[in-house]
């Protein structure tokens, strides 16, 4: 009786172990790959975070690769709930950490809208990103109408934007794998890119 309540016992913490395990290993990079109808790939990260007040924000960094090898600077585009906030698009926004801050310019003027949207914004993550460390969780400040909301950004999450900033031409050509394959279908995708 009591060994197999010590079988049961050691079965059990060996499941939860297993559990906590799996809930901290650290995530694979969700990095996506499209074709946009200029001719060119777009390498992005898109993830949605909440903030203090429960608000779910789409937080999407991206770049553009030509077929003639010229790269677009990293920039990162938040979207939140249209109704719910309205972004002070005359500022730029702040990534806090332990000891530091850093500020992103805000370009939400490079974004293609025929309406403005107050609930959108872009900013300059080029510029920031060599000071970014991955050992701690940051807070990203945007300012509202209202008041700074603040989105929580994970080691993870600035390792995929790394990934971005450090992807480049050479690295799509042949690389079909790492397309959908409704991307490789359109008739615009490109032909540098060599998937066809």
């Amino acid at each position: 009786m009591v060994w197999e309540r010590a079988a049961w016992r050691a079965i059990w913490l060996f499941c939860v172990g297993l559990l906590v395990l799996a809930f901290s290993l650290p995530a694979q990079a969700a990095i996506l790959y499209n074709a946009d109808t200029s001719g060119a790939v777009v390498v992005q990260s898109r993830r949605t975070l909440r903030d203090q007040r429960h608000y779910s924000w789409q937080v999407i960094a991206f770049k553009s690769i030509d077929s003639d090898q010229r790269e677009a600077e990293i920039a990162l585009r938040l979207v939140g709930f249209p109704g719910a906030v309205e972004i002070d698009q005359s500022q730029p926004i702040r990534l806090s950490a332990p000891n530091r801050q850093l500020t992103l310019a805000n370009i939400s003027d490079q974004i293609l809208l025929k309406t403005p949207q107050l609930h959108v914004g872009q900013y300059d993550l080029q510029s920031v990103l060599p000071d970014l460390l991955t050992e701690y969780r940051l807070e990203l400040h945007i300012p509202t109408a209202s008041t700074d909301m603040i989105l929580p950004i994970s080691p993870a999450l600035i390792e995929e934007w790394q990934t971005i900033v450090n992807t480049h031409y050479a690295d799509l050509v042949g690389a079909c794998n790492q397309f959908p394959s409704e991307a490789k279908q359109n008739p615009a995708f490109p032909a540098w890119v060599g998937c066809r």
